[in-house]
């Protein structure tokens, strides 16, 4: 089967990595699998860098005079969140559409924020006249741009006064936004796929979508390299503390504020406050992400930076070593470090969001605190510190997150998901 990805980067961040191991678990299972993204980083021969628009002298020249006079001047809004203004790539998609020798009999689009816009994606299917699967890295189809709402209710109605973009107003541009995906998408025959019921959950939600198919099926983590080996072992190659307990947390960005930072700071403070003196100088920290050092800092135990990591290998290696994964995320659509950590069979403490209630079974697989109960978070990490049953734990972390997260098992899913649908069209 033939099977054309479009993804924004390959590698790079959550969300690309995520489209890349789907890309790879379907080409292992015999499916034509190629990628067309914005920025290549992976040696892979099936991954295609876009080619960029052909030069237009006369944009330059008229984007001068645009500046120069007032009433022509565009103001684009400020986003102060990522966020998804649906201006026209730089892309030159009319090449990149010729180029296709074959055309695919599924379309899947994964974080294509800088790729593809709305008419390009209209296009797409226009010239394919195939099925489309969208992989949702988050909330950004369905909503005026936003990647993430942060409680905002707009996408369940038409979008407008944006509280994330400056100017907002009620037919702000988050509400053009929505308007052009109305008239371009909400009639395609698009089927979403949630890799968690997070996300699942949101779409039947949505004023645009709410009606299209949307089928639950979680990012594969390849299992060879997310597993269980021997802690000891972990820990002397990381070079870590053989006898104390470790927490290992991380995000790709600390500071970004969906990833929770304050709330695990406050968290760690609280579990120092009720800890005994020896419990607190057995705990010992262990932390991976972009600008790191200075978080470290703030934390009450003694502990090691790893820096941003981006291999697999070493990533595996934190998770292996440690006694317990905290997640202290308060809105995410995975994240793929919850089960990552469990298939290396590490009990994991989250709050109720995300993907978290799909895993984590509170005293079998890990511990599901209140959402943004910072007293439950740390009540929760000291509880598996001190669980009699740790072993068990992490069986059963293991068992839960290789039964759905197995590549091959992912694989048979999106296959039987394309069959249907090419039945179906």
């Amino acid at each position: 089967m033939r099977i054309l990805h479009f993804s924004t980067d390959d590698i790079t961040g959550g969300a690309a990595k995520a489209a890349y191991r789907l890309h790879s678990a379907l080409g292992e299972v015999g499916h034509e699998s190629q990628m067309i993204v914005l920025r290549k980083r992976a040696d892979d021969d099936r991954v295609f860098q876009v080619p960029p628009s052909e030069p237009r002298p006369w944009a330059s020249r008229i984007e001068r005079l645009r500046k120069r006079v007032p009433g022509l001047r565009r103001q684009p809004p400020i986003a102060n969140y990522t966020f998804n203004l649906d201006l026209q790539p730089q892309i030159n998609l009319p090449a990149l559409l010729a180029s296709q020798a074959q055309s695919p009999e599924i379309t899947c689009l994964h974080w294509v924020t800088g790729l593809l816009d709305v008419q390009a994606i209209r296009r797409l299917y226009d010239q394919f006249r195939c099925p489309i699967v969208w992989v949702m890295a988050d909330l950004e189809p369905m909503t005026g741009g936003c990647h993430y709402s942060f409680g905002c209710e707009g996408f369940q109605h038409e979008c407008g006064n944006c509280p994330q973009l400056t100017p907002s107003h009620l037919r702000d541009h988050s509400h053009v936004v929505w308007q052009r995906k109305k008239e371009f998408l909400a009639d395609l025959p698009i089927c979403f796929i949630a890799p968690t019921s997070w996300g699942r959950e949101r779409l039947r939600q949505s004023s645009l979508f709410q009606h299209h198919r949307c089928e639950l099926i979680p990012y594969p983590i390849d299992a060879q390299t997310f597993r269980p080996i021997d802690r000891a072992v972990a820990r002397d190659l990381l070079h870590l503390p053989q006898t104390k307990k470790i927490i290992f947390f991380g995000a790709s960005y600390l500071e970004d504020r969906r990833k929770g930072m304050p709330l695990l700071i406050e968290a760690m403070n609280l579990l120092n406050a009720s800890a005994s003196s020896l419990e607190k100088e057995r705990i010992f920290l262990l932390m991976a992400g972009l600008n790191g050092k200075q978080l470290l800092g703030k934390l009450p135990f003694a502990g090691k930076y790893l820096g941003q990591l981006n291999d697999d290998l070493t990533l595996a290696l934190a998770y292996q070593a440690a006694d317990v994964f905290a997640c202290p995320s308060i809105e995410d659509a995975g994240p793929m470090m919850i089960p990552e950590a469990m298939m290396c069979g590490t009990p994991v403490v989250a709050f109720n969001t995300g993907g978290a209630p799909d895993l984590i079974e509170t005293g079998k697989t890990g511990y599901l605190a209140s959402q943004a109960d910072t007293r439950d978070f740390a009540g929760g990490i000291l509880g598996l510190l001190e669980a009699d049953n740790g072993s068990s734990m992490q069986v059963s972390a293991y068992t839960a997150a290789r039964n759905k997260h197995l590549p091959e098992i992912v694989a048979k899913q999106y296959s039987e998901l394309f069959k249907s649908l090419i039945h179906n069209e």
